[in-house]
């Protein structure tokens, strides 16, 4: 990862606001940042996963349908994923989670159980 987690997520939010403003679609702006990123040399798991997060609180904070976000990250966050972002992140993985956490507060108690995101019990 090219980026420190804040300097990520600065940059996504940037990127969507400057879509947004634009007058991207919400399934045009997805992708339109996406873009930016996914075709860098150093485009890695963990960036993916931050993106998709960033982009779904975005979505969030503007009203916009993020369920096709959502259901990219449903492939995205594994166990296995999830080690390879508390690895790059190291001690900023605290931000993350705290982020992955606030997002879930933003979806539906079925897409949560979907994304593997609640645990039984």
């Amino acid at each position: 990862m090219i980026f420190e987690y804040d300097e990520l997520k600065e940059a996504v939010t940037e990127d969507f606001e400057r879509f947004y403003q634009m007058g991207f679609s919400e399934t045009q702006i997805f992708p339109a940042v996406l873009d930016e990123y996914k075709y860098g040399e150093d485009f890695c798991q963990a960036e993916n996963v931050c993106i998709h997060i960033f982009l779904a609180m975005n979505y969030a904070k503007n009203g916009l349908n993020f369920k096709i976000i959502t259901e990219e990250l449903n492939h995205f966050i594994t166990e296995e994923s999830e080690q390879e972002v508390r690895a790059t992140l190291g001690n900023e993985f605290v931000k993350y989670v705290a982020d992955l956490a606030l997002l879930m507060k933003n979806i539906s108690w079925e897409h949560k159980s979907s994304l593997g995101l609640m645990k039984e019990g």
